[in-house]
């Protein structure tokens, strides 16, 4: 029987390298994260083929959205923006399971800030919602 796994949003980490990522790296105030990984596909049809369409699949592409409190100092909410504003590409590390072997625990992928907006209420929290689109193949950790 198959069992849910416990999300754990202190367990994304942004670098502007490629080294390990360390404790430092989790971004601060972090409430959401998605990843999504998509392909693209071409029909492969054929003159005499059965009339259904067939695929098959050709490029993949990954994008993530973050989102939480913006952390004033937060070195990893600091890389996102400097990435935004000069078009580098980030390391965005999803661990999925902190206790797996090397290898199984997540995830590192090459992105660019496609945009990072602070939202400001009265009253409240500034909050920070961050786009990103993969900008090469992903790297198991």
């Amino acid at each position: 029987m198959s069992t849910p796994v416990a999300a754990h949003l202190d367990s994304v980490s942004v670098r502007s390298d490629t080294n390990a990522t360390q404790s430092a790296d989790r971004v601060d105030g972090l409430t959401d994260a998605s990843l999504s990984e998509t392909g693209d596909f071409v029909e492969t049809n054929y003159l005499g083929g059965s009339g259904y369409k067939s695929r098959v699949q050709t490029l993949k592409d990954t994008s993530a959205d973050l989102s939480g409190h913006f952390m004033e100092g937060d070195a990893p909410q600091s890389v996102l923006r400097d990435a935004r504003d000069d078009g580098s590409t980030v390391y965005v590390t999803f661990i999925f399971d902190p206790s797996a072997s090397a290898g199984s625990r997540g995830k590192r992928i090459p992105m660019v800030v496609n945009s990072y907006d602070e939202k400001l209420t009265p009253g409240g929290v500034v909050e920070f919602t961050c786009k990103l689109l993969g900008n090469g193949a992903p790297v198991a950790v």
